[in-house]
C-alpha cells in the first residue's frame, strides 16, 4: 500500500467514522462489533490480531506444537459424552490421518450432540493445544466445516483475533479487508520523515496491511523477531506515549499547589500514637514527602514496596500532616473491601486526634451517601475513605489538599486527573505493592516521582512456599488442619466464581460447598467473591477479622490490603493460570503477624516450563525480583493502569522485550518538544492531531468513570 499523499478526505474524519460506513455491516452486524467496543473505523484498524495461522502448506496434526494455538483440517473419529472428574463432559476425536486431537468440551448444550451426527466431511478444527502424557486436547475448540476451498486452503496466512460474539472469524476478516481497502488509503502518516527514515519504519499505511494480512512470517530460528510491520505500530505507540508524558510533567511544572508547614510537636504527638517504630525506609521517604509538601509545586509522587512493608503508615502520617494545614485528605482504594479495612485501620488515629473520618463508596444507600457528600463539600469531613465513588461529579470537595490513591496499578492517570478537577491541584501521593523495576516505572509513571520503601518491618517472618502436585492435594489440607489447632486461619483461592463453560478449572462455589461437608465439616467456613453484595463482603471479612471465620473460600478479590494477623497458610489453586506477581501479592496475605507461614502452590497441567516459572515463588519472597521475572516471562500486561491511562492503551509493546524501541521513541520525542514545543509547524499537524483525538478520549472516559 502507497504511503503517498491521498486526496480523499483528511483522516480525522475518515477514521472517526462509525462502523456502519462500512460496506455489509447492517445494524446488527454494528451492534455486535460495537459490543466489542470496536464503534469506529480507527478502533477496527488498530484491532490488530492476536497471532497468525499459517496454512501455505497444510498443517499435519503431527506436526502440531502443544502451546500453540493451531487450525488443521480434519474428519471426525467419533465423538460422545464421557464420565470426567465426576462430571459427563463432551469428547470428539479428530484426525487426519497423520495423528489425532481430542477435543473436550466440559459444559455444553444439546445443540453439540445434535450437530456432530451431522458433521460428514472435513472440518476446520481451530483452539489452544495442549498435552496431557502423549495425548493431544484442545479444549472449546472453534469447529468450521470446509463444503469448499476457503481462503485457507489457498496457501494463505490468515490472521486470527479477538473472537466477538455473533461475528464468524471468516466474516470478521471480510469486514478488516473491506476497511483496509476502503479507509487504508486515508490513514495519514504520524511519524515524522525523519523519525521514520532514521528507524527504518514503514508508513502507516503500509504497516497496518503488514500486520494485518501478512505475506511472510518469522522462521521458527527467528520467531522472537518483530516484523517490520509490527515494529513500527510498537514504535508509534511508545513514541505517543512518550510525548504525553512529557506533556504531561511540563503541565504539571507550571501548576501552583499549597504549601504545608511542619509542626514538629503534632508530627511527634502522631509518633506515639503508633504502635512501631518506622524503618530506616520509611522514614527516608517520608523525608522525601515532606520536602515535596514545602514546595509552591504540587506533590505528584509514587511511593512503592513490596508486600507489608508499610505504605499505610506513610499514608496516613502525609494525611495528618496536610489535615493539620486545614485542608482535606482523600483516600481512594480499588475495592470496597480495601476502603473498609483502611477506614477501619485509621479510625482509631483520627479519634485520637479529634480528626472527623468519612467513608464513601458506592453500594451505600442514598441517603447516607448524601450525607456523607454534603460532609465533605462542607468541609466538616477532614479525612476521606472511599472507592471510585469519590470521583464520581456529585463529590465536591470543600479544601481538598491530598489525594491518595492505593493500589496504583489497578487506577491509572484518568482518575489522578478528575482529583485534580475537584481540589485545586491537591498534592498527590500515590501506592503500590506491585513492585516494578525503576526503569520501567520511570516510563510508566513518567509524570511522577518515584520513592521505594525496600525495607520491612523487624520480626516479620518469611512465607514458606511450596509447589504441591495437585493429586497431592490432601497434604495441603492436612497441613491447614494442623494451623486451625493451632488457632490460626488460612485461605484457599480459586480462578473462578462458579463453574465455567470454557474450562474445567475449580471454581470458589462449588469448591466451598466441597470442602465443608466433604474435607473441613467441623471447621467454619465462608466464601468470598467479587459478585457478592458489598454488605455480605464486608460481614464476611469482618467476621474472619474477628476469628469467627477459620477458613476463607475466595478469588482475588483477597489480593490488595487484607490484613489478618492469624492467617498463616495461603493454598492456591491453579498458579499456572497466575502472573507471579499476582501470586506475590497473595502470598503476602499470610505471613502478617510473628507466626510460621506457607504458601502452597496446587500445581496442576502445563508442562516443565510453567513448573519452572511457579519456582521462582519457591526460591524467593522478593517482589521486585519476582516483578522482573514475571515482566521477562509475561510483559507487563495490565500492570501499571495503563488500560485507563489516558495515553493510549498500550496494546502491542511489551516494555521487557521492547525496550530498545522505548528508549528509541523516547529519544525520538524529546527532540520533536525540543524542537517544537506546541507542535506548531505544519509537518506536525497529524500529530498534534491525533494527540488531541487522545486527549479527547481521555476527557470522554474521565467523565463517564
Amino acid at each position: 500500500m502507497s504511503a503517498q499523499k491521498s486526496s480523499n478526505p483528511p483522516s480525522d474524519d475518515a477514521l472517526s467514522k462509525p462502523v456502519e460506513a462500512i460496506k455489509g455491516v447492517g445494524p446488527r452486524l454494528a451492534k455486535q462489533l460495537c459490543a466489542k467496543g470496536l464503534t469506529t473505523i480507527e478502533e477496527l484498524l488498530f484491532n490488530l490480531p492476536l497471532g497468525y495461522l499459517d496454512q501455505r502448506g497444510g498443517i499435519e496434526i503431527s506436526g502440531l506444537r502443544p502451546g500453540d494455538y493451531v487450525s488443521f483440517v480434519a474428519t471426525v473419529l467419533s465423538a460422545r459424552e464421557v464420565h470426567y472428574r465426576r462430571r459427563r463432559i463432551y469428547e470428539a476425536i479428530f484426525t487426519d490421518g497423520t495423528g489425532t486431537v481430542t477435543g473436550k468440551w466440559f459444559h455444553y448444550g444439546r445443540w453439540l450432540s445434535q450437530r456432530f451426527p451431522r458433521l460428514k466431511g472435513k472440518i476446520r478444527v481451530s483452539g489452544r493445544l495442549r498435552s496431557f502424557g502423549r495425548r493431544l486436547e484442545i479444549h472449546h475448540p472453534e469447529l468450521e466445516e470446509v463444503c469448499e476451498p476457503v481462503e485457507e486452503e489457498r496457501g494463505t496466512i490468515v490472521p486470527r483475533y479477538s473472537p466477538i460474539p455473533g461475528v464468524a472469524p471468516r466474516a470478521y476478516r471480510r469486514i478488516i479487508e473491506e476497511v483496509l481497502t476502503t479507509f487504508g488509503p486515508q490513514v495519514e502518516e504520524t511519524l515524522p520523515d525523519a523519525v521514520r527514515d532514521y528507524f527504518r519504519l514503514p508508513a502507516l499505511r503500509t504497516a497496518l496491511v503488514q500486520v494485518h494480512f501478512p505475506t511472510e512470517l518469522p522462521s521458527i530460528e527467528n520467531r522472537d523477531r518483530l516484523a517490520p510491520g509490527l515494529r513500527r505500530l510498537i514504535f508509534e505507540e511508545l513514541f505517543f506515549l512518550e510525548l504525553q508524558i512529557i506533556r504531561s510533567r511540563e503541565v504539571l511544572a507550571q501548576e501552583t499547589g499549597h504549601p504545608m508547614t511542619l509542626e514538629r510537636d503534632y508530627l511527634r504527638r502522631i509518633g506515639k500514637l503508633l504502635p512501631f517504630a518506622l524503618t530506616q525506609a520509611q522514614k527516608r521517604v517520608m523525608r522525601e514527602i515532606a520536602s515535596d509538601l514545602g514546595r509552591r509545586r504540587p506533590m505528584n509522587r509514587l511511593v512503592q514496596g513490596d508486600v507489608g512493608c508499610g505504605k499505610t503508615a506513610v499514608a496516613l502520617l502525609t494525611a495528618f500532616i496536610v489535615i493539620a494545614n486545614g485542608f482535606q485528605a482523600a483516600v481512594m482504594a480499588p475495592t470496597e473491601i480495601l476502603a473498609h479495612q483502611h477506614c477501619m485501620n485509621m479510625s482509631p488515629y483520627a479519634e485520637a486526634l479529634g480528626i472527623p473520618l468519612t467513608l464513601l463508596t458506592s453500594k451505600l444507600n442514598s441517603g447516607e451517601k448524601q450525607r456523607r457528600r454534603q460532609a465533605i463539600a462542607s468541609g466538616n469531613a477532614r479525612l476521606v475513605v472511599g472507592t471510585h465513588a469519590l470521583i464520581q461529579a456529585q463529590v465536591t470537595f470543600a479544601r481538598l489538599g491530598l489525594v491518595i490513591i492505593d493500589e496504583q496499578h489497578r487506577f491509572g492517570v484518568i482518575q489522578r486527573m478528575s482529583f485534580r478537577q475537584k481540589g485545586g491541584s491537591p498534592h498527590v501521593l500515590v501506592m503500590t505493592a506491585t513492585p516494578i523495576p525503576r526503569t520501567l516505572a520511570m516510563t510508566i509513571y513518567g509524570d511522577l516521582d518515584v520513592s521505594v520503601i525496600d525495607e520491612l518491618p523487624p520480626g516479620r517472618t518469611p512465607v514458606e512456599t511450596r509447589i504441591l502436585d495437585a493429586r497431592n492435594r490432601r497434604q495441603a489440607y492436612e497441613l491447614l488442619r494442623q494451623e486451625f489447632s493451632r488457632g490460626h486461619q488460612g485461605y484457599i483461592i480459586y480462578p473462578l466464581v462458579e463453574e465455567s463453560d470454557k474450562s474445567d478449572l475449580k471454581d470458589v462455589t462449588s469448591m466451598a460447598d466441597h470442602l465443608q461437608k466433604d474435607v473441613f465439616p467441623k471447621i467454619r467456613l465462608a466464601m468470598l467473591h467479587g459478585r457478592m453484595v458489598s454488605e455480605e463482603k464486608q460481614e464476611v471479612m469482618t467476621a474472619f477479622a474477628r476469628k469467627e471465620i477459620q477458613l476463607l473460600v475466595a478469588t482475588t478479590v483477597i489480593e490488595v490490603g487484607i490484613h489478618v494477623a492469624d492467617a498463616t497458610v495461603m493454598v492456591i489453586e491453579h498458579p499456572e493460570r497466575f502472573g507471579l506477581s499476582q501470586l506475590h501479592q497473595l502470598r503476602g496475605r499470610v505471613g502478617r503477624g510473628p507466626h510460621r507461614s506457607y504458601c502452597i502452590l496446587m500445581h496442576q497441567g502445563g508442562g516443565p516450563e510453567t513448573r519452572q516459572r511457579l519456582a521462582v515463588m519457591e526460591q524467593s519472597n522478593d517482589g521486585f525480583r519476582i516483578a522482573e521475572e514475571d515482566l521477562r516471562l509475561r510483559g507487563p500486561g495490565d500492570l501499571a493502569g495503563l488500560q485507563q491511562a489516558g495515553f493510549g492503551d498500550l496494546r502491542l509493546a511489551n516494555l521487557v522485550r521492547d525496550v530498545n524501541t522505548l528508549e528509541a521513541a523516547r529519544r525520538a520525542a524529546l527532540a520533536l518538544m525540543q524542537k517544537d514545543p506546541d507542535l506548531a509547524k505544519p509537518a506536525h499537524a497529524a500529530i498534534r492531531a491525533k494527540l488531541q483525538r487522545q486527549r479527547s478520549q481521555a476527557a470522554e472516559l474521565l467523565r463517564t468513570s
